[in-house]
């Protein structure tokens, strides 16, 4: 009794680590967070099914080293753009911001915030992402912003209170991004 249950153990742990070899496990490969939405140098914000009031645009960028530490490679300078259409249902919202090559693979990451205060409406901006030796920020290609809140509720295991949405993670250099 006891081999059979042991084969039946092993043939199930074989076809659960060939199916996520084949990236055929359950949701995004076991991460427990939902795939990013496709990017683009413009996007809409949204948390999961809610389309948020707010676009992100990205308007010009250039890679070179960063004037504070030039000797630590290249980085990636670029100007941005968030507009708001109407009131923000949050007073912070957080969107990655990426460094693609021209395959779309992710370069090298970061963020972004908004905030909405009444005194101080979104507007114009830059920042870096970088510096890094490892990848070469010179294959960038293209800057884009992923549409998601990068924020959760922060409760995700309280019942009462979690609201169901769950952020999807930063990308990390080597995944492969969707482009809208």
């Amino acid at each position: 009794m006891c081999g059979r249950v042991g084969a039946v153990v092993r043939a199930a742990l074989a076809a659960w680590a060939v199916a996520s070899l084949a990236g055929c496990s359950a949701g995004d490969g076991g991460h427990g967070e939902p795939a990013p939405g496709p990017a683009g140098v413009e996007v809409t914000v949204v948390r999961g099914d809610r389309t948020y009031p707010l676009t992100a645009r990205i308007t010009q960028w250039e890679v070179r080293p960063h004037p504070q530490v030039p000797d630590r490679g290249n980085a990636v300078h670029y100007s941005y753009q968030l507009a708001m259409t109407d009131t923000l249902p949050e007073v912070r919202v957080e969107l990655a911001v990426c460094a693609v090559d021209a395959a779309d693979i992710v370069l090298l990451c970061d963020t972004v915030s908004a905030y909405q205060y009444p005194a101080t409406p979104l507007e114009a901006d830059d920042a870096w992402i970088g510096p890094n030796p490892d990848p070469d920020l010179a294959r960038t290609a293209r800057v884009v912003f992923l549409p998601d809140q990068l924020l959760g509720d922060g409760r995700a295991h309280d019942p009462k209170d979690h609201d169901g949405y769950t952020p999807p993670r930063l990308p990390t250099p080597g995944d492969h991004l969707r482009t809208g």
